[in-house]
């Protein structure tokens, strides 16, 4: 992998104060998206079509597809992240909800399997999950959780329910934190750009090499793409063969999480109901604060991974993960 990548100086760059100074990523529904929403559900439940083959000619939305056409094309272009407001989530049932996730969804990618079950959408809440057991997941807990990026191109997020305290997502620019750390401490920069070997994770196919090695972030084709979280990272260390991390490996890790967490990267953002949450998972980093439900809010969201029509491609390095580096196709999620 080249160790140089330069500064990056176009929209995914952004700081906090540049997104709260600009709307351009929120776009709340008209009472015209929502009956069209609506419609396209009632000609969806009459199909007798399963959810899993839900497209964009089966769950059909006239005058919101061109805007989510457009949202899809500043994911992969613009500030990568969008934020639908407003749906009016009490109107459904459960089912209904993931009817409609999935087919709005569909219009910005395909949709990929969260789990060996072959699941398209994952429920979070708190079951009452250790995050840190070996086969905890962020999905299952209300812990806080550390930056990272998922295994899709897309992460799409739908808040039905938001807890009593707590739960605000937590998003950074990696193409701004790559341009801060480059210039503060080009080193580290240069090492985040070299490759670490990642550990398998216990929720992933058996089969599968028990490593790979990718940089943390990467360049190809003129187009950024990060990998981040850092407890693959680590317990690629109990694996035999692994060569521990460097000194300067440990310090360049240590830079990127603080970083992450100052003011002029980290961007709060309340999660509110209704909200759907679409993020470019190779230029934005997230996260979310510890939270804690009531009998009357207990957070509830909906999960999608998505596989961009609009995806770059990506470094080799990539393929362990994702399965392919070509983009605009299926690939990413749980290789099954």
């Amino acid at each position: 992998m080249n160790k140089s990548i330069a500064f990056i100086n176009d929209r995914s760059a952004w700081q906090p104060a540049d997104l709260q100074a600009d709307s351009s990523w929120r776009y709340y529904l008209t009472d015209v998206d929502i009956s069209e929403i609506d419609f396209a559900l009632i000609q969806f439940s009459q199909s007798g079509v399963t959810l899993n083959q839900i497209t964009m000619e089966n769950f059909v939305l006239p005058q919101l597809s061109q805007k989510l056409i457009a949202i899809r094309s500043a994911i992969e272009n613009d500030l990568g992240l969008v934020v639908i407001k407003g749906l009016p989530v009490d109107n459904y049932t459960k089912e209904q909800l993931k009817i409609l996730f999935l087919g709005i969804g569909c219009y910005l990618g395909h949709p990929l399997p969260q789990s060996l079950e072959g699941e398209l959408l994952q429920e979070v809440y708190n079951k009452g999950e250790n995050l840190y057991a070996q086969a905890g997941r962020g999905t299952n807990t209300s812990d806080q959780l550390p930056w990272h990026t998922d295994r899709s191109d897309i992460v799409s997020l739908l808040c039905i329910n938001k807890s009593a305290t707590g739960g605000e997502s937590k998003l950074a620019s990696l193409t701004n934190v790559y341009n801060k750390i480059k210039k503060e401490r080009p080193d580290l920069a240069e090492v985040l750009c070299t490759d670490f070997y990642h550990g398998r994770a216990p929720f992933e196919a058996d089969g599968l090499s028990a490593y790979y090695q990718l940089p943390v972030f990467t360049s190809h084709n003129d187009k950024f793409a990060s990998r981040y979280l850092r407890r693959f990272i680590e317990l690629s260390q109990d694996i035999e063969g692994v060569p521990s991390l460097t000194a300067i490996q440990i310090e360049a890790l240590d830079y990127l999480d603080m970083r992450l967490n100052q003011d002029d990267v980290c961007f709060n953002l309340s999660f509110d109901k209704g909200d759907i949450q679409f993020i470019n998972n190779f230029t934005i980093c997230h996260s979310r604060n510890t939270y804690t439900d009531t009998t009357e809010y207990s957070r509830l969201l909906m999960r999608l991974w998505l596989a961009a029509y609009e995806g770059r491609n990506l470094a080799p390095e990539f393929e362990p993960l994702y399965g392919t580096t070509q983009g605009g196709v299926v690939r990413g999620g749980i290789l099954l």
